[in-house]
């Protein structure tokens, strides 16, 4: 199949979404299918294992506790009408919301070949109803929610979050991780990094729905108990500033920023650290960093939310109260206590994240995109374990 992936969100830009583009992309080309992916044009080095289109010029928006990006640019639909004729795709996977400006053009042109394209479309959000939505979702499912052929939710949060608004048919197939990649071993930060009896974790962007600053106010309650305790902290946006505030002095020296790190060396940092912490307050659809530590055998502590508890179990590690820094060191803590039952715990998150690795989630969308195309006529079911 001639595949077309859609994303306003996507390298250089680290997230969710992106990290989902890009290995579905490349286990779909594994797989034999021809792939591109439609993003905006982002400064930063991108991969180049999967083929690219950019077209217009990415900027972000803060949106939902979280950074949103849209697409701004001169000619953009007509690029991408001239695009979708001259390539005639067999699948468009649009990845994401009805955001300006590609996911929307790309909705409008692709009634132009109905009779042999298929739209699926994959939602990741998960927060409060939309504002935007609630006003607009008549015109939105009209000019272009309609012309979806299949819809996909990477858990029952994102599909929560969207059904509400669009109804429809929705498919849960998850987000996965490379399992490869995010595997046990050695970290070489062990001989870079000062030694501790406690070594944490932070990953991910600075957002205020990440809660990074509940981890932060967290640690001098921990660091009373265990004074050599260290936090790492990868992550970049431009809210690092901000953090600095909830920094106390007495742990200041405790506390080190990594910047922002990508691909294989974030696995590293998890091989580095003892516990995981994920403190989000909400607004989450999944926990694609608890997968990520879980696939190095990391124990994790994780903020009680609908989206965590749908990866997460208590068999993996331990849940925390949101926006609350003081029950959240209790969970280090006791998560510290249990120290020598870290290796089991560690072994039962290692084996549920292989349940999401990205060949059998790749496997999951390869079939609904043949399952659409059978129910669409396009292909017979004899067609459908092949490429068709």
């Amino acid at each position: 199949m001639r595949v077309l992936e859609v994303s306003e969100h996507y390298f250089p830009h680290v997230g969710g979404v992106s990290e989902h583009v890009y290995c579905l992309s490349r286990e779909l080309i594994r797989k034999g299918h021809e792939v591109e992916v439609l993003t905006s044009r982002i400064p930063g080095k991108v991969p180049e294992d999967v083929p690219s289109v950019r077209i217009g010029r990415g900027v972000v928006l803060p949106i939902n506790k979280s950074f949103s990006r849209i697409t701004l640019g001169v000619g953009i639909w007509s690029r991408i009408n001239h695009l979708l004729r001259r390539k005639r795709y067999d699948v468009i996977h649009v990845h994401g919301s009805l955001a300006p400006m590609l996911p929307m053009a790309v909705l409008h042109y692709s009634r132009n070949d109905k009779p042999r394209t298929i739209v699926v479309g994959t939602f990741h959000a998960g927060h409060d109803p939309s504002s935007l939505y609630r006003v607009f979702k008549r015109p939105l499912h009209r000019q272009f929610f309609r012309y979806y052929d299949g819809l996909i939710a990477v858990s029952p949060v994102a599909e929560e979050t969207m059904s509400c608004f669009f109804p429809g048919d929705y498919r849960i197939i998850p987000n996965g991780v490379d399992t490869d990649v995010f595997s046990p071993g050695r970290s070489a930060l062990v001989d870079e990094l000062p030694p501790s009896s406690l070594k944490l974790l932070f990953m991910g962007r600075f957002e205020p729905k990440k809660g990074l600053r509940h981890l932060l106010g967290a640690m001098p309650i921990i660091k009373r108990l265990i004074p050599d305790v260290k936090l790492v902290v990868v992550g970049g946006g431009p809210m690092r500033p901000y953090y600095n505030r909830f920094i106390d002095p007495q742990v200041a020296d405790s506390i080190c920023f990594a910047g922002e790190v990508t691909g294989v060396g974030r696995a590293d940092y998890y091989r580095w650290c003892d516990l995981s912490i994920v403190p989000s307050i909400g607004a989450e659809s999944f926990g694609i960093t608890l997968l990520e530590a879980m696939g190095c055998a990391k124990p994790v502590v994780a903020t009680y939310i609908p989206a965590f508890r749908y990866v997460m179990s208590e068999k993996e590690g331990i849940f925390v109260k949101p926006r609350d820094h003081a029950d959240l060191a209790r969970g280090i803590l006791e998560l510290a206590r249990r120290r020598s039952q870290w290796r089991s715990i560690g072994a039962a998150g290692r084996k549920k994240a292989l349940t999401f690795s990205w060949p059998r989630v790749a496997e999951m969308v390869e079939s609904y995109y043949q399952e659409i195309r059978v129910k669409r006529g396009i292909i017979n079911p004899a067609q459908r374990k092949g490429g068709g």
